[in-house]
């Protein structure tokens, strides 16, 4: 048995074009599909991930790992994330991953999805206040502050904001996972 238990989601857009598959040994991912709004691309995410994890959460599950479906990982990202959790499971642990120009609704370059100050940089932020969900582990404590204040409610794309700073606000430590690789497909 794990020493800390998490549930690992792979939300995935229903209208989205980019799809593959992802099977790591070891690894019990779920995917979570998230319908889209009329309004497309704004949709039901924060309804999604809150009720997904009223449903699936045991008591001794330490948080949620969430992986987008236009982010791929590789064995190595998943074990080098794994350890971050396991190691403090109280902690958020954020993968840093490159949002491309036509996910940031700009064209001044990539930049990192994890920032301080809402200063979005290409420079490596190790001590961030902000995390989008890319491939990001969200403690338990953080998770159910959430859900509480009206994750349910929130829509894409402000659900990252609104977890991001429910950790902040219960003082949870942001880890950058510098070992993991993950890439950002949507560009």
């Amino acid at each position: 048995m794990d020493r800390a238990p998490f549930l690992f989601f792979r939300v995935i857009w229903d209208a989205h074009k980019i799809r593959f598959p992802l099977n790591i040994v070891g690894a019990n991912i779920k995917e979570l599909h998230v319908v889209p709004e009329p309004s497309h691309p704004f949709g039901r995410k924060g309804m999604a991930i809150a009720g997904a994890w009223k449903q699936l959460a045991e008591p001794d599950m330490s948080g949620i790992l969430l992986l987008d479906g236009d982010v791929l990982i590789d064995p190595y990202d998943y074990i080098h994330m794994r350890a971050a959790i396991y190691q403090e499971p109280t902690a958020a642990h954020i993968a840093p991953v490159k949002l491309w120009p036509i996910s940031k609704g700009d064209l001044n370059g990539w930049a990192w999805g994890h920032c301080r100050n809402n200063n979005f940089s290409q420079e490596m932020e190790l001590n961030p206040d902000f995390f989008a969900f890319n491939f990001t582990y969200v403690p338990r404590k953080a998770i159910e502050l959430a859900i509480a204040r009206g994750l349910k409610s929130e829509q894409f794309p402000h659900v990252d904001q609104f977890v991001s700073r429910a950790a902040r606000d219960a003082g949870i430590r942001m880890h950058v996972v510098e070992a993991c690789q993950p890439k950002h497909l949507h560009y």
